[in-house]
């Protein structure tokens, strides 16, 4: 049996935006969950014309809603709760993640939804938690990565940068989805539903891992420097200025293949260099060393050499080239037909050699909203009721 049919029959709803909660609800998607995600009538959720409006699918909402249902329902409306509370019934969990207190006030919180729905599963997921002295806050990624440490370990404090992708919210996307499948095989053993939170903040520190067990443990306090020391990773520059980066971590066998592909067994037997303590210590200096040497050559004259002795080894590429490494390429985890808006990322799990992933795109507003309360139980001249009462939208603006 296909993974991606091993979630078949699962309904998941998703009332989530931007994404964290639409991360998590993507990878239960990518195997075959039914996901029913919930969006305000007026715009959806914000991503969908991210930084350009006019657009109802932006390649910031299209990397995270492949695959799902979408249905508007305005959750200030009576009604709208009312359909809300009817798509629950046949729910197996939720994904939610306003700030705390929000679902309560609007009568669609965790203690309405499970006495409605006892063996429901309560995906909550935070900014900063829901208790404690700065909950409630609002909170991006910029603020989780921050606040958990995690953002100290990407950049020089003295002079801060903000980098690189959206780290917190995708990892807690991930901590959410792995806790989701928890409560549900929990709910399989018993019967009954949980509630289970997530926020961004304690997903980040728990991220931390080895920097933190450091620091707690030894009081070692870890920077953007740790871990490529302790781990021998180094990024070098060729003789055209392209990037690329070794390491060596703590086998000796790619210290002594390193030092004999660059034809300098002296360093082997260096004092500054010739255990994985001294080579930690003096990492800078060994650096400085093997700089000189690598800018004598190509990256790929170096990368050809250093392969053939088993050296770990890659060029730093751009994302552009990154789609068109061979064995990127190779994997197939990337899905290209051709036509830009058919281009996406798989699930990085395979079966069969085959990486995984949802065959239908991500879904314009409203799209699913007519097929959905039909499944529920409402006509359309009941639809054509709630639309005309701002509950739902149409997918084109126009009536049912």
């Amino acid at each position: 049996m296909p993974l991606r049919k091993l979630l078949t029959g699962l309904r998941i709803v998703e009332n989530a935006s931007v994404i964290t909660g639409p991360f998590a609800g993507g990878m239960f998607a990518h195997l075959g969950a039914d996901i029913i995600k919930v969006e305000p009538p007026n715009g959806g959720d914000q991503f969908r014309t991210w930084g350009k409006s006019g657009l109802n699918i932006r390649p910031s909402f299209a990397a995270y809603n492949r695959g799902k249902r979408s249905i508007t329902l305005n959750l200030k409306h009576p009604q709208g709760r009312d359909v809300y509370l009817q798509l629950i019934k046949s729910a197996d969990a939720v994904i939610e993640n306003s700030r705390p207190g929000v679902m309560d006030k609007l009568g669609v919180g965790w203690s309405a939804l499970h006495e409605l729905n006892p063996t429901l599963v309560y995906c909550y997921i935070t900014g900063l938690g829901s208790w404690g002295p700065e909950a409630g806050r609002p909170a991006y990624d910029a603020v989780a990565q921050a606040m958990s440490g995690l953002w100290s370990q990407f950049t020089d404090l003295s002079s801060p940068e903000a980098l690189g992708p959206n780290l917190a919210d995708q990892v807690t996307g991930l901590y959410a989805a792995f806790a989701l499948l928890a409560g549900i095989e929990q709910r399989r053993e018993t019967g009954n539903g949980v509630k289970l939170e997530i926020s961004m903040l304690a997903s980040c520190v728990s991220f931390l891992g080895s920097s933190l067990s450091s620091y707690l443990m030894e009081g070692t306090i870890p920077n953007k420097s740790s871990r490529p020391r302790n781990s021998q990773a180094f990024a070098f520059l060729d003789s055209e200025g392209l990037a690329f980066a070794v390491q060596l971590s703590g086998l000796e066998k790619f210290w002594v293949a390193l030092c004999k592909s660059v034809e300098r067994p002296d360093l082997i037997t260096d004092s500054r260099f010739s255990t994985k303590s001294s080579r930690t210590d003096n990492y800078d200096e060994l650096r400085e060393v093997l700089q000189e040497i690598f800018k004598t050559q190509s990256r790929k004259w170096w990368g050809d050499l250093l392969k053939r002795h088993d050296v770990p080894f890659s060029e730093i590429l751009s994302v552009p080239d990154a789609v068109t490494n061979p064995q990127v390429q190779a994997l197939g985890i990337i899905s290209d037909s051709g036509e830009a808006s058919e281009r996406w990322v798989k699930a990085p799990i395979a079966i069969d050699d085959k990486y995984l992933g949802s065959e239908s795109g991500a879904p314009t507003l409203s799209q699913h909203t007519l097929e959905i309360i039909r499944d529920l139980g409402y006509s359309d001249e009941d639809a054509k009721v709630l639309q005309d009462d701002g509950v739902i939208s149409s997918p084109t603006g126009a009536s049912f």
